[in-house]
């Protein structure tokens, strides 16, 4: 029997839309669940349904929905005793909170503690930044990118010989601008659209490519998420990369790899190859960005960030 008004309101409809609204709210699986332990719970067969679970079930959606930013139908909870009829709006709240589940209407506090790392060595061929982030656990991971969650990344270069290559290489660091890793599926958080896993905000130089995997399709293999080429001659042949990995734990692992591929034999006046070298200071920044918790609770705990560099 259908839900809808005049109709008798079975236990199996209530049911389903808790079950509907879990999937978000609750554990839920990939990209559905932000964790939160009190979800709705579901009625008997041939039991009341008290006008105390209606109101938590509205409250749960309407919860969601504001964590998300999405506008749906307000629907006020009935009193106790009273007969209610069907809510109209109701299957269509619980569509829009489903299919906004990886929206953010804001973003929590960053954290930055273990994100800064710097390379001040010499290199002629590639330096890499190599971040850990540890979650408590998998699930917690899963929450954190579902509710919004994401890595920032950004890299700059300063100091070292006045020479060509080494401004090409500031300037290509501040071309990547912040590169985002975030869920696997396209949204808008706190305003701005996000790919479905890897989104450049900022920057500009020559057109990144972009490979779409976000946290729910990563394997324990490093996969390449962004590229992006340096754009003045004779140094195009440069580029940044990153690359994310997580073993299906709690860790995951995210590499930038500056490799300088541009041919370049130039010598100064004592013969020493200054134009084919890169120094100074290869800054790398990974920001952990956590969901708000205006509306929902902190599933996620307060993930923690390593990092290490190396070069040649």
């Amino acid at each position: 029997m259908a839900y809808s008004s005049g109709d008798l309101i079975l236990d199996d409809h209530y049911n389903s839309f808790a079950s509907d609204t879990n999937d978000v709210w609750g554990t839920g699986s990939g990209d559905y669940g932000y964790g939160q332990a009190n979800t709705v719970s579901s009625v008997s067969a041939g039991s009341t349904i008290t006008a105390t679970q209606w109101a938590t079930l509205l409250s749960r959606i309407a919860s969601a929905a504001s964590h998300q930013g999405s506008s749906i139908t307000t629907i006020s909870g009935p009193s106790a005793g009273n007969t209610i009829s069907a809510y109209t709006a109701l299957s269509g709240n619980i569509t829009t909170i489903g299919n906004n589940k990886n929206n953010a209407n804001a973003n929590g506090s960053d954290i930055t503690s273990g994100g800064a790392a710097s390379y001040t060595s010499e290199w002629t061929g590639y330096s890499t930044a190599t971040f850990t982030i540890t979650f408590n656990s998998a699930d917690a991971a899963r929450y954190f990118f579902n509710a919004g969650g994401m890595f920032r990344i950004s890299s700059s270069r300063s100091g070292g010989y006045s020479n060509a290559k080494n401004t090409e290489w500031t300037d290509l660091c501040g071309d990547v601008g912040a590169m985002c890793f975030t869920s696997g599926a396209t949204a808008t958080i706190a305003g701005t659209s996000y790919n479905a896993g890897i989104t450049k905000i900022g920057g500009g130089g020559s057109t990144p490519a972009l490979t779409q995997i976000g946290y729910t399709g990563l394997t324990s293999a490093y996969q390449q998420t962004f590229t992006q080429y340096a754009d003045t001659a004779p140094y195009t042949a440069n580029f940044i990369k990153v690359e994310v990995k997580d073993n299906n734990s709690n860790v995951v692992t995210v590499k930038v790899t500056y490799t300088d591929a541009a041919a370049d034999t130039m010598s100064d006046y004592y013969g020493a190859q200054t134009h084919d070298i890169v120094n100074g200071t290869l800054s790398t920044t990974l920001v952990v960005r956590p969901p708000s918790t205006a509306n929902i609770s902190n599933t996620w705990g307060t993930p923690t960030i390593s990092n290490s560099t190396t070069g040649s």
